[in-house]
Order: structure tokens, then C-alpha cells, then sequence
């Protein structure tokens, strides 16, 4: 009998350890799923950030001060928002990865209004170091500039660069004189006559002739009034740096314009095609420069609706349209000079 009691305690001891055993392994398993499922769940609650540059596909020049909007692309909810800074930067939290969402910007009026672009672009969010760069087209926004009016006429009759230039530099507010610049500053050669050939400067490095004199004065082009100008800036130690932006495209030109800088900008007197008659051997040289017949030299100091506004030294204030322009000073090699303030 107690042989028989004994077997039956380690039967039931066996059953048991079976039943812990087969316990233990369902809970095992149960666990395991569980966690898969937390996983899995919690995917959806891992949220990371995302720096998005915004910029204006008409010229790809960063856009600041705009609103970027991060909207669910099921819901059309919107996730998440930031205002770009001066370098059309923004940095979104809260996305998910994987998850799909649309990419719409906006600028704030005055007003406080929100004043939404029609553009919007579909984005899949990835945890990456780089930039999301979104496109937005951008009208250019009416400038003007308030260049002073200086004219020419009667000392420089032939001195429209050292006019432009001297507008410029008024408007900056240095107090000096176009016939100062112009005497004291301009890098000039007198014309001359050698074995019957007549020989001038080369317009890329000085004036050709005199801008006082009506019959014997001619041109220069942008690198010798870039010259004058540093010179000019040095001497009165003026807080300016003049820069020759020749070759700029009228995106870049007009840009200068978006940032309140006027540009000296070589055309022809009335905008229509440029005539060449006649010219000189450049000094030191038997190489022949046609010459110019009406190139002339303005300040653009606007834009407005395709047209733009240029002071021009022959006959003050203009405004023409922005393609007519630009076909000038395209026929006259693009040249362009500027002149911008220097950090403090």
C-alpha cells in the first residue's frame, strides 16, 4: 500500500512538471507575439524629424520666410509645419517613417493672411542627414530702388560709365562728384597717330580718349570702372566693395534688384541693336577694336510687371520692358558691375 501510494505521488509529481513544462511553453510563445506586436505597433509611434531647403525653381535661390506644411497624403491632416529661415531652411518633427505625406508652402501677408501656392509635391520620409529640397515657383516681387539722378551733361558728354558710377556711390551716401571720379579716378589713354594708323586704349582695361571731350571721347568697359571704383572706395575708406558681375543671366541681374542692389549695366543708347563704324589699334598692339557707335551705360534700380526702371544719365528715369533690356545688354556682352555695403 505504500509502495502504491508512492507511485502515485511521483505520477502525479510527473504530471505536474508535464503541465509547467507545456505552460511554460504556451506563455513563452505568447510572449514572443506580444513583443512582435508591440514592435510592430510601435513603428508607427516612432517619429523623427526632417530639414526640408525651400527654393524658387524659377532661379534656385533659397526662399525665406515661407511656411512649409507636412499633411497626411490620406487624411489631407496636417502633421507638422515650419517657417523657413534666411537661408530657406526648415525643420520638420513628428514624421514617420514610411509613412507617405505632401509637401504644400504658403507665405504669410502683412495681414497675417496665409497666401497658399498651388504647388504641392508627395514625400515618403526617410531618416537621412540630408536635405528634402522642395521646389516652389515664385513671382518676383515689384522693387525700387532710390538711386539719385545724375546726368551727364554738360561736363562728361561722353562720361556715362563715371555717371552710372557716381549714382551708385551717391546713393550709398558718398558725397563726390561724377567730374572728380572722372579726373581723378578713371584710368584713361589718349588717342594717338603712328605711321598713319590711330591708336587708343583697350576698353577692357582703360577709357578710350576723355569723357570731357565731345568728339575724341569713347568708352571703357566694366573692368576699368570697377577699377576707378575700388580706388575711389579705398581713398575715401568707404565700408563698399565693387564687384564686376559681367556674364551674370537677367535671373542673376534682377536678383541684385530682390536684394536692393542697383547695377551698373552696360546697353545701347536707345535699346536697339548695337552699331559698330570705324575704331582704333589698341595701344601696343596692331589689333584693330571696332567700335561702338551708341553703347551706353545705366543704372537698373527696378522692376515691376516685366518692365524694369534704370536711371539713365541722358535722360533720367526710365522704365522699359524687362525683355527689351536685357536683349541690349545681352548685344553688349552682358556686362555688369555692382556695389554692395561690407559687414560691419
Amino acid at each position: 500500500m505504500k509502495y502504491l501510494h508512492h507511485k502515485f505521488l511521483r505520477l502525479l509529481l510527473l504530471l505536474l512538471c508535464i503541465t509547467f513544462l507545456i505552460v511554460g511553453m504556451n506563455t513563452t510563445s505568447s510572449r514572443d507575439l506580444g513583443s512582435d506586436r508591440f514592435l510592430e505597433s510601435n513603428t508607427e509611434t516612432i517619429k523623427t524629424f526632417r530639414n526640408f531647403l525651400l527654393i524658387n525653381s524659377r532661379n534656385n535661390h533659397p526662399i525665406p520666410d515661407y511656411i512649409i506644411y507636412i499633411l497626411d497624403s490620406k487624411t489631407d491632416n496636417l502633421v507638422s509645419s515650419a517657417k523657413s529661415d534666411s537661408s530657406g531652411e526648415g525643420k520638420i518633427d513628428g514624421l514617420i517613417p514610411g509613412k507617405e505625406y505632401i509637401i504644400k508652402t504658403a507665405y504669410i501677408d502683412e495681414s497675417g493672411q496665409s497666401v497658399d501656392n498651388k504647388e504641392e509635391k508627395s514625400y515618403i520620409h526617410e531618416s537621412t542627414d540630408t536635405f528634402i529640397w522642395v521646389e516652389t515657383f515664385i513671382e518676383r516681387k515689384a522693387n525700387y530702388i532710390d538711386v539719385p539722378t545724375v546726368m551727364q551733361y554738360p561736363e562728361l558728354p561722353n562720361g556715362c560709365e563715371i555717371t552710372s558710377l557716381t549714382a551708385i556711390l551717391n546713393f550709398y551716401g558718398m558725397d563726390i562728384s561724377k567730374t572728380t571720379i572722372s579726373d581723378r579716378y578713371l584710368p584713361k589713354v589718349a588717342f594717338s597717330t603712328k605711321e598713319g594708323k590711330r591708336f587708343g586704349a583697350n576698353p577692357h582695361i582703360a577709357y578710350a580718349g576723355n569723357p570731357r571731350n565731345l568728339n575724341d571721347g569713347w568708352y571703357a568697359f566694366a573692368t576699368p570702372i570697377v577699377n576707378a571704383a575700388k580706388d575711389v572706395i579705398v581713398r575715401n575708406k568707404k565700408n563698399l566693395y565693387a564687384e564686376n558681375v559681367s556674364g551674370s543671366t537677367r535671373e542673376e541681374i534682377l536678383s541684385y534688384i530682390d536684394q536692393g542692389i542697383p547695377v551698373i549695366v552696360w546697353v545701347t543708347r536707345d535699346l536697339s541693336p548695337p552699331i559698330k563704324r570705324g575704331g582704333w589699334y589698341t595701344e601696343g598692339t596692331n589689333k584693330f577694336h571696332s567700335s561702338f557707335t551708341n553703347l551706353h551705360t545705366v543704372v537698373l534700380n527696378g522692376w515691376e510687371d516685366g518692365k524694369v526702371q534704370f536711371m539713365n544719365p541722358l535722360k533720367g528715369q526710365q522704365i522699359i520692358s524687362e525683355d527689351v533690356f536685357f536683349d541690349s545688354y545681352e548685344a553688349l556682352e552682358s556686362q555688369a558691375i555692382i556695389i554692395t555695403k561690407l559687414p560691419l
